[in-house]
């Protein structure tokens, strides 16, 4: 009998030999215990615990051993792990040195692993790269010969590494075209070394750099980087830029004019930068780069819009940060604010940042505080019409609101009605999750009762799109208060009604939360699903 043909040996294999044979699925799996894979951070949280987990996994088979071990190598928090296989590296008086040649034959695991790097990170100080001596660099430097020291490398991340630091010696021999994304951190952007040394580098050493990322959270007054920036942001084609300098408060009123002149292929745009006391930029007119998708506009200027970006630029916002530093407990106190981003037609995320935990944001002072608890103006303002335009139309698919509200005084205040639900129901068009607190005991201005609010109904063109509502009933629990049987066969006629594609009515999960209600929407949520069930077999339930 002759051997088995490739197709039949194929067939005999068993499903687990065949996936361990396809190391691109192993590498896809142990990429996943990454930090970096995982989450948008610098380095990791516990470096200790991935990195021995897929030192386990190494030691698991033959078929895990290269791609765990790939992973492992793939991001570095210091180059230290990386220099110490090479067989010529010794430690003279605290220092690195290299003997031999970089490529000799002992160096194999050494160039092995440096080719499997992805991203490092330079934590100035957290985890440092031992000392290299002059020498040390002058042999790296020569004994590579214009070729980079990570030939993989796509990512670098400077956390404050200091303007003649080992790091910064480093920067010549870690560029290359295949570095991709580049994140300066630190007061070290305010020094001229960056300006005059690294910046320039970067152009010249990583031509197709994509994403830059500039952040100093401390410096107070620095004016050379105003100057700088636009021109040497230039000779690249990024298309991901964040500028953060929130305390430095020396940015001249045309500089925005000029970075958005400059950045012609950019297409998304992260700004946190001011003038001083945030006065009104002089340009109304900004240039947009005409590929910009993205933008986000942090305001440090308490409950407005900062002037210190071009009127136009903040009409094609898509996000906006507010930072506040002081308590917010005026009625309305974002009335005007919310006027303004009513009007922006690409908007699509707003957050508030309090400065710290013990800030008090009042809920009525983002909010009209009559019933309904705002939500009518907040599924306005995400779901408004947009005319014609429906190429990019605005679809906000969860919403989570406050379960608890008081006004200035500490007292609770008015919690959205049953008829809060039906405005849902009619304009957030998108909507699949919400969270919110209701009085289930007020029906709606205009409506003394369930049965009334349900006549009123007429099915929109789309049905809603909702399918799980999460809430925390605020009613009362004094006796005159309680459900009336009537109550839950018409709350949950309702629901289904307005809300034909709903899953689940779930109660918000807060230790917190009055649960003295729970059981009564148990039975609701039952004769809902009932009626439902019904309705999709083309029964009626009367």
């Amino acid at each position: 009998m002759g051997d088995p043909s490739p197709e039949s040996s194929e067939k005999n294999k068993s499903p687990n030999k065949i996936f361990l044979e396809h190391r691109e699925i192993l590498s896809l799996i142990f990429k996943l215990f990454v930090p970096v894979q995982r989450q948008n951070v610098q380095g990791p949280r516990d470096d200790a615990a991935w990195r021995t987990e897929l030192l386990n996994l190494a030691l698991v088979c033959r078929a895990f051993r290269d791609p765990a071990l790939d992973c492992l190598w793939s991001h570095l928090d210091s180059l230290t792990p990386l220099l110490q296989l090479h067989p010529g590296m010794q430690v003279l008086n605290g220092l690195y040195f290299f003997l031999g040649e970089i490529d000799a034959p002992e160096a194999t695991i050494f160039h092995r692993y440096a080719r499997a790097v992805r991203t490092i990170t330079f934590n100035g100080g957290k985890v440092g790269t031992h000392a290299i001596s002059l020498a040390g660099m002058s042999w790296l430097g020569h004994q590579l010969k214009g070729s980079p020291l990570l030939p993989g490398l796509r990512r670098i991340c400077f956390n404050d590494p200091g303007s003649d630091s080992v790091h910064m010696g480093l920067l010549p021999l870690l560029l290359s075209p295949s570095v991709e994304t580049i994140d300066f951190t630190g007061t070290f952007l305010s020094g001229d070394v960056f300006h005059s040394y690294s910046l320039p580098l970067i152009c010249n050493a990583a031509p197709n750099l994509k994403h830059l990322s500039i952040q100093d959270h401390n410096a107070e007054s620095c004016v050379v980087i105003w100057a700088s920036l636009p021109m040497i942001l230039r000779q690249l084609r990024l298309q991901i830029l964040s500028i953060i300098f929130p305390c430095n408060t020396t940015l001249p009123p045309p500089f925005t004019a000029q970075l958005c002149q400059n950045l012609r292929t950019i297409t998304s745009l992260t700004l946190d930068i001011h003038t001083a006391s945030h006065g009104p930029s002089m340009d109304v007119n900004a240039p947009l780069p005409p590929s910009l998708a993205c933008l986000e506009l942090i305001n440090r200027s308490h409950c407005s819009v900062c002037q210190c970006y071009p009127q136009n630029l903040v009409k094609v916002a898509t996000s906006m940060t507010f930072h506040v530093s002081a308590h917010i407990t005026d009625s309305d106190k974002f009335a005007q604010t919310i006027e303004t981003l009513c009007t922006l037609m690409n908007l699509k995320a707003v957050k508030i940042i309090p400065k710290d935990r013990k800030l008090i944001i009042k809920p009525d002072a983002v909010e009209n505080g009559k019933v309904g608890g705002g939500l009518n103006v907040l599924i306005d303002a995400a779901y408004r019409d947009k005319g014609d335009d429906r190429r990019n139309p605005r679809v906000l698919k969860s919403l989570q609101t406050p379960m608890r509200r008081t006004d200035a005084r500490g007292l609770f205040c008015h919690y959205p009605s049953i008829s809060t639900l039906v405005y849902i129901a009619r304009h957030a068009q998108g909507l699949r999750q919400i969270s919110l607190a209701i009085y289930s005991a007020l029906i709606g201005p205009g409506f003394d009762s369930l049965k009334s609010l349900m006549d009123t109904w007429e099915d929109p063109a789309v049905p809603s799109t909702l399918r799980h509502l999460e809430i925390a009933d605020r009613r009362p629990s004094h006796h005159s208060a309680h459900f009336e049987p009537t109550e839950y066969r018409d709350l949950a006629r309702l629901l289904d009604i307005i809300f034909p594609n709903l899953d689940s009515i779930t109660m918000i999960d807060n230790p917190n939360r009055d649960k003295t209600w729970d059981e009564h929407w148990k039975l609701i949520e039952e004769h809902r699903k009932m009626r439902k069930a019904l309705r999709l077999c083309g029964m009626s339930f009367s």
